[in-house]
């Protein structure tokens, strides 16, 4: 499951807030607008409550005034900047792998209830969804005013807070399919300086290390000789699974790479999967592949099987337990990963069974239909294909499960719609 993401930092001097500012609207002229946008994202960003882009600063200091606060340092913390979102996965993406629309979203909404009830509505001067980047997320700030009408950020944001912070900010964000990280994580955040550059650099150097490499050349095996067989191929088995052993080495280097840049981009999460697959790859290799050796062919390459050779076995009827094996191992893999996808698909709002149908294609499904007319799930990138009865979600029947969530988003438009008329709020 997708975890929930919330971020804070102080905002203490003037500069600061300006700085900010700029960021989050996106201010051309300012040394701060972020590089990487989108230009060309296909949905707006929104502000929800500073409609006239005030700078930071001044809604800050208007506020503090407002609420009678009597004591303020030259050094006080003026307000905190709030980042909401998610892991990427969690979001609904097109075939293009952009983003939904999320500004009338009952998830913005419902970020921006959590915040109102936790620090009080008056005290959130500004709340913007950024919806030009990879990951949709929310720029809130607001002033550490405390029910005593004192200006306190250290008790309103000190380590015991945050971490109930993020524990009631994953409880609110549950209905939407996301969850807490680990408590008492040791993992180290960047601080929010990060989205002002940092992402950039730390996408680029992804890219990087994620980047197809080319095939490795193709092993040259000595003759072998007319006596000691055996233990020319000893010696052959020995060198092939050194090399091997260098490239999940390699392999090993550049995943872990890349898992740390993840803790502070959480766009790199998705390349961390893809990188974990290369490596069972590449350390699968290292056993028990001897055997597919064609010592005849003194110039096989070492990563790729004869295909010619393995087709007229098929043919000639040989078993290949080692094909099957690996084929139902992949089917297998498939399959969990597709429980999965539909655990998260039916968590989420699901309008009807076509809206249902779209999203599993976005996810790489198909629904077909077998000779007796029954559904199939296939997996378009391996044409693994599941019947129903062999799909689980949350170890209960598809079916019904389909029915309800379509019944609980129904039923949640209808809420929605009749909240909107009465109070003008944001809907679906």
């Amino acid at each position: 499951m997708p975890y929930a993401v919330i971020r804070v930092a102080k905002i203490k001097t003037q500069a600061h807030a300006l700085a900010a500012t700029g960021h989050n609207y996106r201010q051309e002229q300012h040394p701060h607008a972020i590089s990487n946008a989108d230009r060309e994202a296909p949905h707006p960003n929104r502000e929800y409550i500073n409609h006239e882009q005030k700078d930071y600063w001044s809604l800050l200091e208007a506020r503090i005034q407002e609420a009678g606060v009597k004591r303020v340092r030259h050094d006080s913390v003026r307000g905190m900047e709030v980042i909401l979102t998610g892991s990427p996965e969690g979001f609904v993406r097109g075939q293009d792998g952009r983003a939904a629309d999320y500004s009338k979203s009952k998830w913005a909404q419902d970020n921006l209830n959590f915040l109102k009830e936790k620090f009080g509505a008056k005290n959130i001067v500004s709340f913007t969804l950024h919806q030009d980047e990879k990951t949709p997320h929310i720029h809130a700030v607001l002033a550490p005013i405390t029910e005593k009408n004192t200006l306190s950020a250290d008790k309103l944001f000190n380590p015991q807070s945050l971490r109930q912070l993020q524990t009631e900010y994953a409880q609110a964000m549950a209905p939407h399919g996301f969850e807490r990280g680990v408590e008492h994580s040791q993992a180290k955040h960047d601080p929010m300086q990060r989205l002002y550059g940092l992402e950039a650099q730390h996408a680029q150097r992804v890219a990087e290390l994620t980047r197809p490499v080319a095939p490795a050349p193709a092993f040259q095996l000595s003759a072998p000789p007319l006596l000691g067989r055996d233990e020319w191929k000893a010696s052959e088995e020995a060198r092939i699974n050194a090399e091997l052993a260098r490239q999940a080495e390699a392999a090993r280097a550049q995943f872990a790479e890349v898992a740390k840049l993840a803790q502070a981009n959480t766009a790199a999460a998705e390349q961390v999967r893809v990188l974990q697959k290369q490596l069972r790859t590449s350390e699968g290799l290292k056993q028990g592949h001897f055997g597919a050796l064609q010592t005849a062919h003194q110039e096989e390459a070492i990563l790729a099987r004869d295909y010619d050779r393995t087709a007229v076995q098929y043919a000639q009827g040989a078993d290949l337990p080692d094909l099957r094996q690996f084929g139902q191992q992949v089917r297998e893999e498939t399959r969990q990963a597709l429980i999965r996808t539909l655990e998260q698909t039916l968590s989420k709002p699901v309008k009807d069974g076509a809206d249902f149908v779209a999203k599993l294609k976005s996810a790489g499904y198909q629904v077909e239909r077998d000779e007796q007319g029954k559904g199939l799930l296939v997996h378009e990138q391996t044409g693994a294909k599941f019947k129903t009865a062999e799909i689980q979600p949350n170890g209960q029947a598809l079916g019904p499960q389909l029915l309800e969530a379509i019944e609980r988003t129904v039923q949640q438009t209808k809420s929605q719609s009749k909240g909107q008329s009465r109070s003008g709020g944001i809907g679906m």
